[in-house]
């Protein structure tokens, strides 16, 4: 088999070589052959499973190396892997055990990836490598390593507490930890605390004899399984079982704190009536600490809040259904707020705006007739007391007061939404209104007040033209927004309700797609004919015009390759809501037709890559994973000998581009998916596929903005891999400013307190290391890290030191074309955000006043920077500099000196 060059095998000879592996594993007993014939059979299994990986482009022959898994390899599957892991466990050789761990390793990065059901790690391969770790002592680190990753095989973790039970093998805190979740995962739900209990004592008396205490982590899957029940006396229970350990063994991480405790209440909020459970559990907290018997036990404003949530989640049965939740949620949330607001509670709790908006929650969620006048009181109380209201806070005064059937409330509904509008309009970012504008106009259908109907219809125009005109590209009229027109439509039984009906019904037959949902589309869509839509519209009636005048009269000239493509690249241009699905719709009607013989007609990469273009566009839902199907379609015409769709790097990247457009959680995952896969056919011999910069720092971009934990790890191994590519020859795939730009911006998004400080390291490696020039973004990056850092006063000092710092740098560096207002912008937001309060704001008044002529000579002044500066100035200062104008203090564009 050796002799055969990789990608030669024939076969007949990969069946044979399968079918000698299975019958290695499964045909000879190891309690049969002497140790010397297992290490034989351990050496041929490995030798026939690199082989087969060889043919698969999974094992690197010259340097003797396993390659990552990618795509779909078409020999090697996980029952190919688990025969192979059995036969090298099972030998005395150390070195067939590291490679046995190391293929699966191999798996689990695969799965984790890809989530394939052919290649993946199973538990019998666990506890196979678990059981030879447990023979021989010397590999009892590898043991530990496997017991850290075996968590979700309960086979392997069943081996685990075989070794704890017979004391074979050198055991850590995850050993302990992945037993414990066992004993729990194998408990049933009638079991009862009890026996549970009784089952886990043991256990934590075993850690104590190997010098672990049981610690925080050990006690949280215990109190999280046994709380789900919700079930107070039962916890009650635990409670007191947990002091007694305490109070017996002296294990300090066991005693009842408030961190037990919020997990508790916690899990609590899943419960029915879990919100009077909670407040039952917050009581016995108080009393436990207020008689000393139990300091740990104090609650925090965590624990407040926590409470407050369970009481907003609060059901009157185990369902969630609108009709079983109390009515009177919102009053017991705001009577517990109203303590905190008084102090009563304590002088170190202090309701922040987590617990504002969870009262506020509690009035939506409550249904309660008061409802609607609650939610803005509470939102007047916010604003008295310094809690800036975001964007939850206004979401929910406006879903209650759309959900109200008194008099008035959908005007207030939309008051608060031009309250919003207007805010986001001078910059605030954080408080861009989106479905909100829904919620308005499902509060006017739903409004008995006179004109209700048509202001509905009014509101829903807007949206659509707003998205028209540019302003709000991303306000797009959802199925939410035309039902709640369609119902107002019911309520309408009057002479302008009719008319109003018979109206769309008579627009309706003019659309081409579909009535229900569509026909209320056409309301809005006015003097819209000369927009990109409407020119790609037009494009597809000439192009069926010519289809049908060819197929009746064979003398009418045919449309060919190129004009579908023409058409198909006017809807990838388009703006219209629907424009990747009229691409997709015209590109399978061209393959269709190519199919029956049609002469001209045979799509080509341009036609899918102007698809693909399409969905990287769209706004609509899953698009990015349209797009990825039709690549992975492209690709297996390809393969089935279609030399006309060759799928290259461009049609890579525009998926790439899609995902990282995408805000969908896992989006990113999705995109790194995509370029792995791409590299794989590269290194495979597809020249089509060579990756390059773009590639890379798209994939950058999407983890950059995911917000998922991973994601400055992930960027950075992204960036590591290009340098280490760049380095064995590719110099195309040398990491960019734009490339650092996305690290930049991961560490800035995340909720790192020194954050700051490592974004300037960035900054400093891409200048003094690589030699790379930072843009205005790159500054504006790194203060945008300054901007959001939170911690101590000391931590926020350096941060706004940092800030100062890179201000300078920037005037100084930038080029001409750079946009200097964003980075003068950047820095007064960290300004106002690091000095919050008046006397702080004081302390900066030179500085924040330098900056702001500095941006006024150099004309950068525009209306979203007139609002940072006025949240970064003290009142003193803000006086001083618009003090002067006639419209102080709302000061707009049109007021300032045209210089600045």
């Amino acid at each position: 088999m050796n002799s055969i060059k990789p990608g030669e095998m024939k076969d007949v000879e990969v069946r044979e070589a399968c079918r000698a592996l299975d019958t290695l594993a499964h045909s000879i007993n190891k309690n049969d052959l002497a140790p010397k014939d297992c290490d034989k059979r351990g050496e041929i299994s490995w030798l026939i499973l690199k082989r087969l990986m060889t043919e698969d482009n999974l094992f690197d022959p010259v340097n003797d190396v396993l390659l990552p898994i990618h795509g779909y390899p078409i020999i090697v599957d996980h029952a190919l892997c688990h025969n192979a892991i059995k036969c090298m466990a099972q030998s005395n050789q150390r070195h067939l055990f590291d490679k046995a761990l190391l293929i699966l390793k191999t798996l689990e990065e695969h799965f984790i990836e890809s989530q394939s059901k052919k290649i993946r790690p199973v538990g019998r391969s666990y506890a196979l490598l678990l059981d030879a770790a447990r023979h021989h002592t010397y590999l009892s680190d590898d043991m530990n390593t496997l017991c850290s990753r075996a968590d979700g095989s309960p086979r392997a973790a069943e081996i685990i507490q075989n070794m704890i039970s017979q004391d074979n093998a050198p055991l850590d805190q995850a050993s302990f930890s992945i037993s414990l979740k066992a004993i729990l995962s194998s408990k049933g739900s009638q079991e009862s605390t009890t026996d549970i209990l009784a089952s886990v004592e043991p256990l934590l008396l075993k850690m104590e004899a190997h010098n672990y205490l049981p610690a925080q982590v050990t006690m949280t899957p215990l109190l999280d399984h046994l709380s789900k029940r919700g079930d107070l006396h039962e916890i009650t229970r635990i409670l007191n079982w947990m002091e007694d350990m305490y109070q017996r063994k002296g294990w300090r991480d066991i005693r009842p704190n408030r961190i037990h405790f919020n997990t508790l209440i916690n899990a609590l909020s899943k419960s029915k009536n879990g919100g009077r459970k909670a407040m039952k559990l917050l009581n016995k907290m108080k009393v436990m600490y207020s008689n000393g018997s139990n300091e740990c036990a104090r609650p925090d404003l965590v624990t407040y809040n926590a409470v407050l949530n369970a009481i907003a989640k609060e059901t009157t049965s185990s369902g969630n259904k609108r009709s079983q939740i109390d009515s009177d949620i919102g009053e017991r949330a705001e009577s517990l707020l109203s303590k905190m607001e008084d102090g009563l509670e304590g002088d170190h709790i202090v309701p922040d705006i987590v617990s504002y908006n969870t009262v506020l929650s509690a009035h939506m969620n409550s249904h309660a007739i008061n409802a609607a006048t609650k939610v803005q009181a509470i939102l007047q109380r916010m604003s008295d007391r310094d809690v800036e209201p975001d964007l939850l806070s206004y979401t929910a005064c406006i879903n209650t007061l759309a959900k109200s059937k008194t008099q008035g409330s959908a005007q207030k509904a939309e008051d608060l939404l031009r309250k919003l509008e207007e805010v986001y309009a001078v910059g605030n970012e954080d408080l861009k209104p989106d479905v909100k504008n829904n919620s308005v106009i499902f509060a006017w259908a739903n409004s008995s007040d006179s004109g209700a109907v048509q202001r509905a219809c009014q509101l829903l125009n807007e949206m659509e033209l707003k998205r028209k005109s540019g302003d709000r590209p991303d306000l797009i009229p959802d199925a939410v927004s035309y039902t709640s027109i369609i119902r107002s439509f019911t309520k309408q039984d009057n002479d302008e309700g009719v008319s109003l009906k018979k109206y769309i019904l008579n627009k309706a037959k003019f659309n081409v797609e579909d009535s229900g949902l569509n026909n209320v589309l056409l309301l809005t869509q006015i003097e819209s004919n000369e927009d990109s839509g409407a020119a790609a519209e037009k494009a597809e009636q000439v192009l069926r015009s010519m289809i049908k005048d060819s197929q009746n009269d064979p003398s009418k000239i045919k449309p060919n390759t190129i004009t579908f493509n023409t058409v198909i690249d006017a809807w990838s241009k388009s703006n219209a809501k629907h424009a990747a699905a009229k691409a997709q719709e015209i590109l399978k009607e061209m393959q269709i037709l190519y199919e029956k013989g049609f002469p001209g007609v045979c799509p080509d990469t341009f036609s899918f890559a102007s698809v693909l273009n399409a969905f990287a566009n769209s706004p609509e839902a899953n698009s990015a994973e349209k797009a990825e199907e039709l690549l992975r379609h492209m690709c297996k015409l390809n393969e089935n000998g279609n030399t006309n769709v060759v799928p290259n790097t461009i049609c890579f990247a525009t998926v790439i581009k899609a995902y990282s457009r995408c805000s969908t959680k896992g989006s990113a995952e999705k995109a790194e998916s995509i370029l792995r896969w791409m590299v794989s056919e590269y290194q495979r011999g597809n020249p089509d596929l060579k990756p390059n910069t773009i590639c890379f720092t798209s994939v950058c971009d999407a983890w950059s903005k995911s917000g998922e934990s991973r994601a400055i790890k992930k960027v950075e191994e992204l960036i590591s891999w290009m340098e280490n590519l760049s380095a064995s020859g590719h110099k195309d795939l040398s990491p960019n400013q734009h490339t650092y730009n996305t690290l930049i911006t991961a560490v800035a998004r995340s909720k790192d307190p020194m954050k700051a400080t490592k974004a300037l390291h960035i900054l400093r490696h891409m200048q003094d290391v690589l030699s790379i020039k930072p843009s205005s973004v790159s500054f504006s990056n790194v203060l945008n890290a300054c901007s959001f850092t939170h911690g101590t006063p000391s931590i926020r000092q350096t941060a706004l030191k940092i800030a100062i710092v890179v201000l300078e740098e920037a005037l100084e560096n930038t080029a001409p074309n750079d946009r200097l207002n964003v980075v003068y912008g950047a820095f007064f937001q960290t300004c106002a955000n690091l000095m919050q309060k008046e006397i702080e704001k004081a302390k900066i008044e030179r500085v924040v006043e330098a900056v702001f002529h500095k941006c006024c000579d150099h004309g950068q002044v525009d209306m979203k920077l007139l609002s940072q500066i006025r949240r970064a100035s003290s009142k003193q200062l803000y006086l001083k500099l618009f003090g002067n104008f006639p419209t102080f203090p709302n000061i707009g564009i049109e007021d300032i000196p045209e210089l600045w």
